[in-house]
């Protein structure tokens, strides 16, 4: 499997302002991959580098 892929944002129409980022089959069925389906998770905008970070509730 893989720890790294190609995604996408997606946004389900013009007047939504929530986004979805999809995760590659590869990354998100790698035995590494830390999430489960319908899990919360907190999603920080890290503006030093420029990037976006999805981490457990714990």
């Amino acid at each position: 499997m893989s720890k790294e892929g190609k995604g996408k944002i997606i946004q389900l129409s013009e007047r939504a302002r929530t986004r979805y980022a999809s995760i590659p089959a590869d990354v998100a069925g790698d035995d590494r991959f830390p999430f489960e389906t319908g899990e919360e998770v907190r999603v920080t905008i890290d503006e030093e580098k420029k990037r976006v970070v999805v981490e457990k509730i714990e």
